[in-house]
């Protein structure tokens, strides 16, 4: 994708297998600035391919993972990849 810059995902019944086709787009994507995830059911283990996507990521800077359904282990997995990640700013 060349052009798409915003996507709107929110509240689209998106499990962890989802959210590890989500991450490994976010590992190619250089366009997509807005993504939001919020009210899915990624769980944690979706969290950790959220997560990893974000480690590569360099274009988006606004992400929603409101109610994204995670515990201290998926707050873990998106916390190191903040650590790494430099563009995101929402």
């Amino acid at each position: 994708n060349k052009a798409l810059a915003t996507l709107n995902l929110r509240a689209n019944s998106i499990g962890p297998e989802g959210a590890n086709h989500i991450g490994e787009g976010l590992k190619l994507n250089k366009v997509l600035s807005t993504l939001n995830l919020g009210e899915n059911s990624i769980g944690d283990r979706g969290a950790q391919h959220i997560g990893e996507g974000l480690k590569k990521n360099r274009a988006l800077t606004k992400l929603n993972l409101y109610d994204i359904s995670i515990g201290p282990e998926g707050a873990m997995h998106i916390g190191v990849a903040l650590r790494s990640n430099r563009v995101l700013t929402t």
